[in-house]
């Protein structure tokens, strides 16, 4: 093999290495560029600096955020909106209620929405208001329980408390009679 032929294989293989390492730095920058980042040399103190000043704004940026959103919105106590069913066996009544959980404000309200007898028989229901939940952090809650015994409508309060996401128990205790239900949701 010549000097020649040498050389140019020698050449030709630097190169495609310098090519490969040039395509790689360049994929590397698209990349930091697509994610919003870039490789710059700092100080070490600059960097730590520029990261406490970064969390300082992000924390300030999350509580302007947190003040200016709708309070309707909040998706740690949200999740209880929806329909709910509770199964009850007295002489009275046999079978099931569907009760429709809105939120109204800052405050839960459930309106009777259908009504299911033991046969497997619906209808609809006239929507009156059954419970309000004036105060409920996700887990635990207190509010008003209305119902109706021997023709007179009482209003009695209650206690929220969450099993599950999809089932809660209400309590409450008037004048010696409690009672607790099992809400499921529907």
């Amino acid at each position: 093999m010549t000097h020649t032929t040498l050389f140019m294989r020698s050449v030709a293989v630097i190169v495609v290495l310098a090519g490969l390492a040039h395509l790689f730095a360049c994929d590397t920058q698209e990349t930091q560029a697509k994610i919003g980042t870039r490789h710059v040399p700092v100080d070490t103190t600059d960097m730590l600096v520029t990261s406490l000043n970064s969390t300082q704004a992000i924390a300030v940026d999350r509580a302007q955020e947190h003040e200016l959103a709708p309070r309707a919105l909040q998706s740690d106590t949200d999740y209880i909106i929806g329909k709910w069913r509770v199964t009850y066996d007295s002489e009275a009544f046999k079978g099931t209620i569907v009760y429709d959980l809105k939120k109204e404000g800052k405050v839960f309200h459930a309106y009777t929405f259908q009504y299911e007898d033991e046969n497997g028989g619906s209808q609809k229901a006239e929507g009156t208001k059954a419970l309000t939940i004036q105060e409920f952090d996700g887990y635990k809650g207190t509010g008003v329980y209305v119902f109706t015994y021997e023709g007179e409508t009482y209003d009695v309060a209650c206690q929220i408390d969450m099993v599950d996401e999809n089932t809660f128990m209400l309590s409450y205790d008037y004048y010696g009679y409690s009672d607790m239900e099992t809400w499921k949701r529907f």
